[in-house]
Formats: structure tokens, C-alpha cells, sequence
């Protein structure tokens, strides 16, 4: 397939432009408006130094794949001999001896970017009308208990639409004292395998950006998944939904740091080789350290399991090894004029992904199999994850495929209808996965190698302008996680190219350098923050409108006048949408239990809780205490 010219030029373009002039940030952070380039030191083998991501749950260290590690040949303190298994279903299966390694690099200089421990009771707390029961689990039995829970409280309960009319009802508890510190610390050691400590550093709790539970990464909270809608506010039945199956009820204390605002408060890993361990130890659980067994990998014995690429940036048959980092290209078929598609056409394309070296992840026309992510032999490349998502709580490594959307200018966030006011493809909240869920209930389905080549049929109606190929990508390497999320533009029934909406922005003003929307979450770059409206637009993974608002307005951190709505929306027109879930993010209590049921309404009935319900009451005279744009 050879690409065209403009196609060339803009993938050119892209990868080049996060790579060439990082250390200019002048012309970006702290401005006003849009266009920010943010400085991302930490994206490749050249970087100084390397993210370090701790994952642990019920005890054992897991990968990012949610594979336990195994411990190795010296037994560590309190680490369990078996280990469940994340992956074996939902609820899990019974533990047994884990068999993954945590490889990292002697001799690199990391930095702690994440910290996330997590204890679970599963199927144990089943009394639908019962909270006392798993708050005194977490107080008394879990692997917290020796925090301090004075003030613990019952908060908000959540329900999130799971498929068709199954739902996740989640009450979420908080306040507790050690929820709220800021003073403690957690001091990590590097230890060979005698258990010498040969490197170390401590962190503060403030020295990451998502500290709280407020970002929804730290969460206390009992949940029950797979049931029915209330009928009434405070309805204590528990509707069970046939075609899903018993209920599955989640009880979970979770701890997570996350987005070092210091990545310069480094450690070099040791110059070791064989088994060692990280142990980080909570100042507030100072007799109950964390362990993580590593496995030290010199770069010199790295296997040669990546692809050199041709001139045209596609795999060869030659085998190379890897390298730390993420990026993202799209190959795209040449337009028949050669300028750009028209509606009705279809676009052609092949993604490649890359390490920080400009070396493959996978073969030309192959990505890694399922089984091959699991078994920490995809290059560090994740996919969709249902036992991370489900077990974990985990959405960080769930989001591997692509969408098509556009044409820029139209790309509006969806209130009151389910109609989207743009092309998309897919039209539903997720994104086209590269491994679609439930792949492994099909026979050998988990041993299929997902293509790098697909075709998306235009509408015929496709209004004129440009047009994206957005891919999500998510990469585990030697301790390194990265999460990406890049556009590829096209052109379609004009060669003039249009631009997003412009509605909102300013992100830049608190999110830079290290602290970029390129180093957050998803990974998408402040400059396309637009985007972030076309998969996050229903129940099933949260409306943007609720989830900006509830994480910035309750963030400790967002020392901004919370009711000046100017710092974020560029025009007044982007304020006036009121909605009972926008409302809600911030006024928790607003409406009380008077519009209980719009929550459950579909999008296709109007109104309902993300549509204009509330323009008679509150466009014509909006709410005094809001300062809002004038134009």
C-alpha cells in the first residue's frame, strides 16, 4: 500500500514534532489559549531518566498485564507463595504459585512514577444492604488495617452502566485520616539478593499529581456488579439482570500515586544481574513494607524480539532489540485526486508502533497475540484487559486500538441525544480495539495476531474538512508504562484544513512540563484535548463534562477560584449546556432525589442527565456566583 504524499508529510510531521525541539518550551507553557507543546523528557532510551510503574494487588506484585510476579529463589518477607490471578476471571480463581518476572534495567536511572497497591475481597461482602460489613474489612482485616480510619464516612454512590441494563452500583468511603494526609512519605530501597539495600530513594505524598482519591485512582469502596436499576431512590432490592449472571460483589482498598511532579528525584537502578527486590515502605505502614521482586536485565542481553524498520517506517524481517518509549505512525492510501477523499470513499490504513529507537513493536503485518501480551512476550504492547479493568480497577491499560472521527470543526460534546453531530467510527464510546473484549471465549481466539492494516468506509453525507485517525496505544517496558494517544490527519471533500471547535482550553496554564496532558493518563497532548469528548460521552465510561469537572473542582491541588469558569471555557456558549450530571460533579446534592431517574434514561430519550433538562431554568439567567466568558 503506498502511502500518499500529504499522508507522508503529516505522519512526518507528527512523529517528528514530539521529538525534535523538546527542550523549547517558550513558546507554549504558560499561555493562554490553545497550541501548547509541553516538555516530555521521559519517552524514550534517550530520556533522563526512566518511569518506574509498582503495581500490587492482594500482596503479590503484578505487570501491567495483571500477571503475578513471582518472587524468585529467596523467599521475601510476608510475600505470598501463591498468587491470584488477575486474568482468570471475575471474580478470579484460586491463587496459585505466580510465574511472571519484573525485568528492569542495572544500571538506568529511574524515577518513581507510580505506586498503586491494592487488596480486594471478592464475592465476600454479598448483603446488598449491608456497608458495615466492608468497612469493617477494610478497618479490621484487609492489608491497610493498620492505617488510621478515624473519620471514615460513607460517601456518593455511583452507578455506571456495564452493558445493555446491567449496571455497577459502587459506594465509594472517605475521609478517613490517612485519606487526607500530606505529610507522609514513602521510602523506596533497591535491594540485591541477599537483601542489601544498594539503592534508595523517598518520595512525599505531594510529589505526585494524582495523591487523592479524587482522581478516582485511590478508591475505598464496595461495589456490586452485574444488577439492575433502582427503582426509587434508596431502593434496597437487589434487581438481579438474567442474561448477566449472579451479581459480582467488590470490596477494595486501593492506594495510588501516580504522575511524579518531581521525575528529577531519580535513583540508578544497581549494576546487578540475576533476582533482586524494591521494597517501598509507607511512612503511615511503617512495619508492613510493599515488595516487588524484580529481575535485573543488563541492556547488553536484552533479546532481539523487535523489527528494524525500512525507509517507508514498516518492519523488516530483521530482528532487533528494544528500547524504552512509545510512538505512534499511521500509513494512509493516496486520495484519488491525490488531495483528498471524498464522502463515500474509503480510507486505507496500517498502524505501525514503535519504541523511543524507531524500532518495531511488532512484524509488518502482525501485531502480538493476546496470549503473547500475557505472557510478557508482546514487546511490552497491552490490550484491552477485562480481569485489570474488572479485578484491578485499572483503566490505564485498557485502551489499545483506534477511532476515526471528524471533521474537526464539528466535534461537539453530546447533550440530549445519542445522534453525534460528527462522523465516528466507532460510533460507541470505546474505541476499535486492536483485541476486541471477549475474545477469550472464542476458540484460539487469545492466539490471534489482530492486523495492522484496516479499511473505514466514509458516510456519504461526510461533511468537508480534516478528519483524524486517532490511536490509543499503551506500552509496559523494563518497569517503563506509557500510555499515548496521537491523531493522524486526512482531508476529506476539501484540500482547506479546519481545526476543532476552540470551545475550551487553557489546560496548559496548570498542566506543563513534566506535568503535560502528554505525560496524564491517556496520554493526548494538550494541543488535541478536543478529543477527549469523542469516547467519553455516556455512561458506560463517563460523561467529560462530569469527569473535568468533579476531579478539577475537588482537587486539592486546583487552587483556582472554582466558580470562574472562564480559566477553562473559551467561549460562553461551551457554559451554557447545563445538565443534572454536569451540575452534580460539583453540587452534589443539587435537585436532591427530583430528577432520581434521568440517570437511567437512555441517551435516545430526551431530556436526560447529560442533555440541556435544566436551558428554561438556567441559560436565561445563569447562576450568579459563576463567572462565565462574555462572548
Amino acid at each position: 500500500m503506498k502511502p500518499s504524499p500529504l499522508s507522508c508529510v503529516l505522519t512526518l510531521a507528527l512523529v517528528l514534532g514530539a521529538g525534535c525541539d523538546v527542550l523549547n518550551t517558550s513558546d507554549a507553557e504558560g499561555t493562554r489559549g490553545r497550541g501548547a507543546r509541553a516538555f516530555d523528557p521521559y519517552s524514550s532510551s534517550a530520556s533522563g531518566a526512566i518511569s518506574l510503574s509498582l503495581l500490587s494487588f492482594q500482596g503479590c506484585a503484578v505487570l501491567p498485564s495483571g500477571e503475578p510476579v513471582a518472587s524468585g529463589a529467596r523467599p521475601l518477607p510476608g510475600y505470598p507463595a501463591a498468587c491470584q490471578n488477575i486474568n482468570s476471571g471475575f471474580p478470579p480463581g484460586p491463587p496459585a504459585p505466580p510465574t511472571a518476572k519484573f525485568n528492569v534495567t542495572p544500571g538506568a536511572l529511574y524515577f518513581l512514577r507510580e505506586l498503586t497497591v491494592m487488596d480486594a475481597a471478592i464475592n465476600v461482602h454479598t448483603n446488598y444492604t449491608n456497608r458495615q460489613a466492608p468497612a469493617t474489612w477494610m478497618r479490621k482485616q484487609s492489608l491497610f488495617k493498620s492505617l488510621d480510619w478515624s473519620g471514615l464516612a460513607v460517601g456518593r454512590d455511583e452507578w455506571r452502566l456495564m452493558s445493555d441494563d446491567a449496571y455497577r452500583r459502587e459506594t465509594y468511603f472517605e475521609n478517613a485520616a490517612w485519606m487526607t494526609s500530606v505529610d507522609d512519605t514513602f521510602l523506596l530501597e533497591v535491594l540485591d539478593a541477599d537483601g542489601n539495600v544498594r539503592a534508595e530513594q523517598t518520595y512525599k505524598r505531594t510529589d505526585f499529581l494524582a495523591e487523592t482519591s479524587v482522581t478516582g485512582r485511590t478508591r475505598v469502596s464496595w461495589a456490586v456488579n452485574g444488577v439492575g436499576r433502582p427503582n426509587f431512590p434508596g431502593d434496597p432490592e437487589l434487581h438481579r439482570v438474567a442474561k448477566f449472571g449472579d451479581p459480582v460483589f467488590h470490596t477494595g482498598v486501593k492506594v495510588s500515586l501516580a504522575n511524579s511532579t518531581n521525575p528529577f528525584k531519580s535513583f540508578t537502578m544497581p549494576q546487578l544481574t540475576g533476582e533482586g527486590a524494591i521494597r517501598v515502605t509507607w511512612s503511615l505502614m511503617k512495619d508492613a513494607p510493599f515488595y516487588f521482586p524484580v529481575n535485573f536485565v543488563p541492556e547488553a542481553e536484552r533479546p532481539a524480539t523487535c523489527y528494524r524498520l525500512d525507509a517507508d517506517g514498516l518492519a523488516t524481517s530483521e530482528r532487533v532489540p528494544c528500547g524504552f518509549g512509545l510512538e505512534q505512525a499511521v500509513r494512509m492510501n493516496t486520495p484519488a485526486n491525490g488531495q483528498f477523499f471524498q464522502p463515500g470513499d474509503t480510507l486505507d490504513f496500517q498502524v505501525s508502533l514503535q519504541d523511543g529507537d524507531g524500532h518495531g513493536l511488532h512484524s509488518r503485518d502482525l501485531m502480538p497475540s493476546f496470549d503473547e501480551y500475557l505472557g510478557d512476550e508482546s514487546n511490552g504492547l497491552g490490550y484491552f484487559n477485562e480481569g485489570m479493568l474488572l479485578n484491578f480497577r485499572d483503566t490505564s491499560s485498557s485502551e489499545s486500538g483506534f477511532k476515526v472521527v471528524g471533521p474537526l470543526q464539528d466535534l461537539r460534546v453530546v447533550n440530549g441525544t445519542y445522534s453525534l453531530p460528527y462522523f465516528a467510527f466507532p460510533e460507541l464510546s470505546e474505541p476499535k480495539y486492536y483485541v476486541a473484549p471477549g475474545t477469550n471465549v472464542i476458540p484460539g481466539g487469545n492466539a490471534t495476531e489482530p492486523p495492522t492494516r484496516y479499511a473505514v468506509k466514509l458516510p456519504e453525507s461526510a461533511r468537508a474538512g480534516t478528519y483524524a485517525v486517532v490511536l490509543k496505544g499503551h506500552r509496559s517496558f523494563m518497569g517503563e508504562r506509557l500510555n499515548r494517544m496521537d491523531p493522524f490527519f486526512f482531508q476529506v471533500g476539501q484540500a482547506e484544513p479546519t481545526t476543532y471547535p476552540g470551545r475550551v482550553g487553557n489546560c496548559q496554564l496548570c498542566h506543563n512540563g513534566v506535568n503535560s496532558l502528554s505525560n496524564l493518563h491517556h496520554g493526548v497532548s494538550v494541543d488535541h484535548v478536543e478529543l477527549c469528548k469523542t469516547c467519553h460521552f455516556d455512561a458506560s465510561v463517563g460523561h467529560i463534562s462530569e469527569m473535568i469537572h468533579s476531579l478539577h473542582i475537588n482537587s486539592r491541588k486546583y487552587a483556582q477560584n472554582k466558580g470562574d469558569c472562564t480559566l477553562c471555557h473559551l467561549s460562553r456558549e461551551s457554559t451554557l449546556r447545563p445538565s443534572l450530571i454536569a451540575c452534580n460533579s460539583c453540587h452534589l446534592t443539587s435537585h436532591g432525589t427530583d430528577y432520581f431517574d434521568l440517570q437511567f434514561a437512555p441517551l435516545q430519550v430526551t431530556p436526560n442527565a447529560y442533555g440541556n433538562c435544566a436551558n428554561a431554568c438556567h441559560v436565561a439567567a445563569p447562576p450568579a456566583e459563576h463567572v462565565l466568558p462574555k462572548n
